[in-house]
């Protein structure tokens, strides 16, 4: 009790601590009242100070997209397939009017010559030999149902193909569409070569 009385502060100590104390709390609570919780205003923040980084994901909406860009200069050549690729038709098709004009393809193919009716001769830019050969009735530009088979195989001649008029080769097939009593009429078809 002796060390209380010793250190007894005295009224101006008292005086100048309540002073001190009130100020603090007045602004502190000042400060609470005026600002909601989480917020910022222009008082505290200038126009175009904060940066897309200082918000929350999803705060910021998107503009408007902009015009396209100039197109970049070509890229480098990719790497070779694998050996023995080169020259394959794996995974080529067609599809080809009545007329012989190509309306949709996966590219390379082209008319070589339609010597007769119902006959065409489709250049394929590479090996046909050895590939399975699908083809297959179509409607493009062709509305006609009166339509019989579609059949079709390799030119070059051999084993297993046939003497093709003109383009007589290994990279060229034989499609033939019929009408529905069997005879060669001008169909739209797809054609495939597979392998």
């Amino acid at each position: 009790m002796s060390l209380f009385r010793r250190f007894r502060p005295s009224p101006a100590l008292v005086v100048a601590s309540l002073a001190l104390l009130i100020a603090l709390g007045g602004t502190g609570y000042a400060a609470s009242q005026a600002l909601p919780r989480n917020s910022v205003t222009t008082v505290q923040v200038k126009d175009h100070s904060l940066l897309a980084r200082d918000f929350k994901a999803g705060q910021i909406p998107r503009g408007p997209v902009g015009p396209a860009g100039a197109q970049g200069p070509a890229g480098p050549q990719g790497p070779a397939g694998p050996a023995g690729s080169a020259g394959s038709a794996a995974g080529k098709w067609a599809l080809v009017r009545a007329d012989g004009g190509i309306a949709a393809q996966s590219g390379g193919i082209t008319l070589a010559a339609k010597p007769s009716a119902g006959t065409y001769i489709l250049s394929i830019g590479s090996t046909v030999t050895g590939k399975a050969i699908l083809s297959s009735a179509a409607y493009a530009a062709d509305g006609s149902d009166q339509r019989g088979e579609t059949s079709a195989g390799p030119c070059g001649g051999g084993s297993e193909g046939r003497t093709c008029p003109t383009s007589d080769n290994s990279s060229s097939i034989f499609v033939q569409t019929r009408s529905s009593a069997g005879s060669p009429a001008d169909h739209a078809f797809y054609v495939a070569v597979v392998g």
